[in-house]
């Protein structure tokens, strides 16, 4: 392998990381505030894509960068009602975060199955950020993939903003640092519950919009994002946001290359792999919980 090609490939599993990022601080900023997995964050991946296709491509032709804050306010929305409807009943009962773990694949099924009855099996695509290269140095690279990198680090870098200077983010680190004291001191748990599985679907929306344009979407695509997601938060340790972003890169490079000298159909068995060996030598991830 050549100089030029290696750079190629580490920029391709830079930019693919930060969809793998938004997927997991999803599930790592739930898990973190309610200690409970959100099975259904794959589908709101396909729903955020589908969304943004009906809206610019399939129906309605309304403008690309207008339809993009809307998908991603609707998808905060539909993140809250769902905390609201599907979760907020179950903690009412002994034993709800096993039992969230059920609600929520079946929910997946049924969200997935949904998007077949209405959109059908055809896949669809949506339109590219921005479209042509921009060439640097010796390298050309799609301005698509140049946003996906800028974007993916905004936001990150948004977030934790948002986490560490408002009051709403200091109330969430404090719900998932210690929530039997939160709710002494009189933090709104049902409400930073909701905002939590909201910033979800935002950032599941941030990751189809960015990724469906290089690949496909059709209605089971939530679920091999989710499950990459899974292995990145597995590996970065429960809630360890640090860890999230390293893992999140290490594992998008590690399959950017196996995919160049063996395939892609080798990308899902490494990260089924990595999950394995995770869980059985070290399920607390390379950097402990948060």
């Amino acid at each position: 392998m050549d100089l030029d090609t290696f750079i190629n490939l580490l920029l391709a599993g830079i930019t693919l990381g930060t969809v793998y990022l938004m997927m997991a601080m999803g599930l790592t900023l739930v898990y973190g505030v309610t200690k409970v997995f959100n099975y259904a964050q794959g589908s709101f991946f396909s729903w955020g894509g589908y969304l943004a296709w009906y809206l610019s491509v399939g129906v309605l032709g309304w403008n690309y960068y207008l339809v993009i804050p809307i998908t991603l306010v609707v998808m905060f929305i539909a993140g809250m009602i769902f905390e609201k409807v599907i979760i907020l009943p179950l903690r009412r009962f002994p034993g709800w975060d096993f039992t969230v773990i059920i609600v929520t694949l079946g929910c997946s099924l049924a969200l997935d199955n949904l998007i077949l009855v209405i959109f059908g099996p055809l896949s669809k695509t949506i339109p590219h950020l921005m479209e042509g290269t921009l060439k640097i140095g010796k390298f050309v690279v799609a301005q698509h993939d140049v946003l996906m990198l800028v974007i993916g680090i905004l936001m990150f870098i948004i977030l934790q903003l948002f986490l560490s200077k408002t009051w709403i983010g200091l109330a969430l680190r404090a719900v998932s640092q210690d929530n039997v004291g939160a709710k002494i001191v009189g933090l709104p748990l049902n409400t930073l519950y909701s905002v939590a599985f909201g910033i979800a679907g935002l950032l599941s929306a941030v990751a189809a919009i960015l990724l469906a344009p290089r690949t496909l979407l059709y209605p089971l695509v939530g679920w091999s994002t989710l499950l990459k997601a899974f292995v990145v938060i597995v590996l970065g340790g429960l809630g360890n946001i640090k860890g999230t972003v390293i893992a999140a890169f290490a594992l998008s490079i590690a399959e950017i290359f196996l995919s160049y000298f063996l395939g892609g159909i080798w990308a899902m068995p490494l990260f089924l792999a990595v999950l394995v060996v995770l869980l059985v030598f070290k399920p607390k991830g390379l950097f402990g919980s948060w």
